[in-house]
């Protein structure tokens, strides 16, 4: 009966953090809603829109304030 709890007890030890790690990465991975801006405000363009080359310039890393 002892060999039973403990290698129960060391099932647990192990398993605990596995599922921690899991349970971690698979919130980690869904993806949050967009943050909501103040009226009047436009969210950046990503780099990997094709009007992205447009609207920068140059040497430009930062599209123009309006």
């Amino acid at each position: 009966m002892d060999a039973l709890h403990s290698t129960w007890f060391w099932l647990a030890v192990i398993a605990a953090p596995a599922i921690l790690v899991i349970g971690t990465l698979a919130r980690l991975a869904r993806r949050e809603p967009p943050v909501k801006l103040p009226p009047g405000v436009k969210p950046l363009g990503w780099d990997e829109e094709d009007d992205a080359p447009e609207k920068l310039h140059d040497g430009d890393r930062e599209p123009p304030k309006h």
